[in-house]
């Protein structure tokens, strides 16, 4: 039967869609082969960031251990043996740069620009203890791959370690650690350090972890241990 020119123009309409739709489908098998890689690349490098700032935590809580007088650490008077000083300039998740003074405002009151004593015991949210908000105090900085050896193929990322009083020290001044009290007994909060790393990794990768590290109470001898870790983002 000779076929009429409607049922030509009905199957070259279904032809045209047919095409449309297995286009679509190519084209975005196409996309998602090509972001695969840049989403894996992402992945671990906020990955390596992460373990990057933990193992911040690691040194400043071996070093922490040999400290005798902590006072001197939360007076920035004694620091890391391991990790460098001075001033540094890391890329930050916005595509900006930022210096250590910078990044220890962000830490300390939440902004970059000056970081004056009454912004940083104000009552916020994320800072909600007054006159006992930390008061971070640089530790060391460094690249992880430069602490071992030839990089022991760990990622080049740059980690900041601060150290501050444990804002649970209820005594209104977070640049001493009240340990004990004159009769021996333990103070809440005493003997306590809150630990601030940062690390910051390929593709503006950013990780932020905070720790509490203890000596042992109530006598608050030598040594520290981890107490708690948890991430800021």
């Amino acid at each position: 039967m000779p076929r009429s020119g409607t049922d030509r123009g009905v199957a070259l309409l279904a032809a045209l869609v047919i095409l449309a739709v297995v286009s679509a489908m190519g084209l975005g098998l196409a996309l998602t082969t090509s972001y695969e890689p840049l989403a894996a690349a992402n992945f671990e490098s906020n990955r390596s960031a992460r373990l990057a700032a933990e193992a911040g935590v690691a040194i400043a809580v071996h070093e922490l251990a040999g400290l005798a007088d902590w006072n001197l650490v939360l007076a920035g008077l004694a620091g890391s043996a391991v990790l460098e000083h001075g001033d540094i300039d890391v890329d930050l998740p916005d595509g900006s740069r930022a210096g250590l003074g910078e990044l220890t405002a962000r830490a300390t009151c939440g902004r970059a620009g000056p970081c004056a004593d009454t912004d940083r015991a104000a009552f916020t949210a994320a800072r909600p203890w007054g006159p006992n908000n930390p008061d971070w105090r640089v530790f060391g900085h460094g690249r992880l791959d430069r602490l071992v050896p030839e990089g022991a193929g760990l990622a080049p990322a740059v980690i900041v370690v601060w150290v501050a009083d444990d804002p649970a020290e209820l005594d209104g001044d977070p640049l001493t650690d009240s340990g004990v009290g004159p009769g021996g007994e333990w103070r809440p909060g005493g003997c306590v350090l809150a630990v601030r790393a940062e690390a910051f990794s390929a593709r503006f990768a950013h990780s932020a972890v905070v720790a509490t590290v203890a000596r042992q109470a109530p006598g608050c001898g030598s040594g520290a241990r981890l107490v708690s870790l948890r991430g800021l983002n």
